[in-house]
């Protein structure tokens, strides 16, 4: 209840966009209007609710994909090009929404080809006061105070700094003195799922290159789950449908005008189905600093030794199981 409102004020700030599908284990948020589903994958989901009675779910995804005009963000053109930079702005990210909006305070100062070498520490305050730094170019260090000190370089590095800053305080780094730092390392467990070929539909096609896909929330080890399950924990998908290219042989050539012809049709649809299951938090799962191997500044790395084992191997073989018996 504490951090509800500051769900809701990210939610806003970012522009989520989604159904608010009322699913227990999948909390409702601040959605945005939601991407359409193609008309296989709405016969799909309305059977397969029809077969679980309302306990299992294909759901649209919930994204950080506007859809409609956003703090001067321009809404989703459906290219599917994400990963390259939205250059239209409506995929949230640091370049499209939180710099601009930091940019309009005045007050920010941006210092790009920076890498931060640790966190200075106050032993006095018993607090942060600021970050040294290491221009990427010059390979010279400076400097940089503040009241607050946040750490956002995502789950490695924002470690590996950690580890690197109060050394002189903790032998393990800022933030070592639990023994936990850098230890229960959990990854998104992938390739395990199912698919095939959906029959009928031959006169449908899709347009545009949706940013998006279909969400399964997880139904296993939850209220409601009927079946015994020889892990604990559980999964999700992430998937869809769609129509792919013609692929094959006409009379076995590949030249000519009929072979033309032929690629310019779109082939069948097909549906497929990937989980995301959980990985448990194993104190063996860690990563170290590695003093014998630099970086080109003169940094120590971080060596990575995780590994699933078998309550993530008996996910993986159900997640797939269930999604062949849902197809």
């Amino acid at each position: 209840k504490d951090i509800a409102p500051w769900y809701s004020h990210v939610e806003k700030f970012a522009g989520i966009s989604g159904n608010r599908d009322g699913i227990a284990v999948l909390p409702d948020g601040e959605f945005m209007p939601p991407m359409d589903m193609n008309i296989v994958e709405k016969d799909l989901a309305a059977r397969l609710k029809s077969r679980y009675q309302g306990k299992r779910h294909f759901i649209i995804g919930r994204v950080a994909n506007i859809t409609v005009p956003h703090h001067g963000r321009v809404n989703c053109q459906y290219q599917n090009k994400c990963w390259l930079g939205c250059n239209f702005g409506a995929y949230f990210s640091t370049q499209s929404a939180t710099l601009p909006a930091a940019v309009k305070t005045g007050k920010l100062t941006l210092r790009p080809l920076s890498i931060v070498k640790s966190i200075i520490y106050n032993r006095d305050t018993q607090k942060a006061k600021g970050v040294e730094i290491v221009d990427a170019e010059t390979n010279q260090t400076y400097e940089y105070f503040a009241k607050i000190v946040f750490v956002c370089a995502s789950t490695l590095n924002s470690t590996w700094v950690l580890m690197n800053s109060a050394t002189d305080v903790w032998e393990g780094g800022l933030g070592s003195s639990s023994g936990e730092l850098g230890h229960n390392l959990m990854d998104h467990m992938l390739n395990s799922g199912a698919g095939g070929r959906v029959e009928g539909f031959e006169d449908k096609y899709i347009f545009g290159r949706r940013a998006n896909g279909l969400y399964v929330p997880r139904f296993a080890n939850i209220a409601g789950d009927t079946k015994k399950r020889d892990y604990i924990r559980g999964f999700g998908y992430q998937g869809g449908a769609s129509r792919g290219q013609w692929s094959g042989k006409v009379d076995n050539k590949r030249v000519g005008g009929a072979w033309k012809d032929a690629i310019a049709e779109p082939g069948s649809w097909g549906v497929g189905f990937t989980s995301f299951g959980e990985i448990l938090p194993y104190h063996e799962n860690k990563v170290v600093l590695d003093s014998s191997v630099k970086d080109k500044w003169g940094l120590p790395v971080l060596a990575i030794d995780a590994e699933i084992r078998d309550n993530e191997r008996k996910i993986r073989i159900d997640a797939s199981n269930e999604m062949k018996e849902m197809l």
